[in-house]
């Protein structure tokens, strides 16, 4: 979920709670169990997994969901691709010999956030990519932000109709890598997909629909409402069987899955409330992970985290070691040659947020201001 706009903790404690009470009415209410929903050119979808017996994806009419093509030739201003139209890709400056990032927004956001461009603009600084903005807006901003005190059923069905429609989409993220791979020779080995919040578990849906043929999936603090109750059953949410490196930000775990499920899984400040961030401000919790990131593109401090089983053990100082499985990286140059586990670190409380190999604990004070 992204609430870019939210600035104080009411905002997020309402969407929580309105979720909470729409998961129950659902529960009781809603249910597609056993029903299927088909869709040309994309294929069907259906309800067996009990993590979809709620709702089905809308169709690709409805979510309308475009593919914003960047490269060193066109860095400020996109090109369309569409995965049905081999033209649209022949004749744009995409390279198959490129490494290819994609960005994808999660709930209530679109292509056109500040942080999905500067997180685009730092990676066409470092190197030679074709970057792809996702942007499904109309499938993932299913409610009124200006009436959302007086649609408190609606919020969190738009948000449970939002989280089908990223089955959908993901889907539709393989489609266009297949045909990237057939029209430019491009390498699935080469792709590496960027989710925050629900674009994260998008971009799982995606790799499972290439069986995990994906060089990369990194999840920004991916959505945990509707997700971390299944995460042992394959196909509900991101895990490390969707890319052949999938790799994890922990920040918030109210809007975000605390569970690892990926081979590297980053938990800063202990992945439940981070540094800087106003209490019970879950938003600027959910959204630090983007940030995090976005920092380690271009930084030349390292996010050095530590193996650790707990954040407890690492402010009792019982994990300032790599030890003999070593640490690894939070962010762009994280390595899945180091290590595998789970990893904590501590940041400063605002930018630059990188604390180098010191990685620190923050001090208490430092979760309030």
């Amino acid at each position: 979920m992204e609430f870019m706009y939210s600035k104080c903790g009411a905002f997020s404690s309402y969407l929580v709670a309105g979720i909470i009470a729409g998961f129950i009415l659902q529960m009781f209410f809603v249910s597609v169990e056993g029903q299927e929903v088909c869709y040309p050119d994309v294929g069907c979808f259906d309800s067996t997994l009990e993590c979809n017996y709620h709702f089905l994806p809308q169709s690709p009419g409805e979510i309308n969901t475009m593919f914003f093509l960047y490269t060193p030739q066109n860095p400020s201003t996109s090109v369309t691709l569409n995965w049905q139209d081999d033209s649209s890709i022949i004749n744009s400056n995409f390279r198959g010999n490129r490494g290819t990032k994609f960005i994808i927004h999660g709930f209530i956001g679109n292509s056109m956030r500040g942080y999905v461009t500067a997180m685009k603009d730092a990676l066409l600084s470092i190197g030679n990519f074709n970057v792809i903005l996702v942007n499904w807006e109309n499938g993932a901003d299913l409610f009124d932000p200006i009436q959302m005190y007086t649609d408190v059923i609606n919020l969190p069905f738009g948000y449970e109709i939002a989280r089908q429609n990223a089955r959908l989409v993901g889907r539709q993220i393989g489609l266009l890598s297949q045909k990237l791979q057939q029209l430019t020779g491009a390498s699935y080995a080469d792709m590496h997909l960027i989710g925050h919040s629900l674009g994260a578990q998008t971009a799982g849906f995606a790799g499972e629909f290439l069986s995990g043929q994906y060089g990369r999936i990194t999840g920004l603090d991916p959505a945990g409402p509707g997700f971390d109750t299944f995460r042992n059953s394959r196909g509900c949410l991101l895990d490390s069987s969707d890319a052949i490196f999938v790799d994890i930000i922990h920040t918030d775990s109210t809007l975000g899955n605390e569970y690892a499920t990926g081979h590297q899984d980053f938990y800063p400040n202990g992945g439940v409330y981070q540094v800087g961030c106003v209490p019970l401000d879950e938003a600027c919790d959910h959204n630090r992970a983007i940030y995090y990131f976005t920092e380690s593109i271009t930084t030349t401090c390292e996010f050095l985290a530590y193996p650790c089983s707990s954040w407890t053990n690492f402010l009792k100082g019982k994990c300032r070691s790599c030890g003999s499985s070593g640490c690894s990286r939070m962010g762009y140059y994280a390595d899945l040659s180091t290590a595998t586990g789970s990893f904590r670190l501590g940041t400063n409380t605002g930018s630059p947020f990188c604390k180098g190999d010191s990685g620190q604990p923050p001090k208490f004070i430092d979760f309030f201001f």
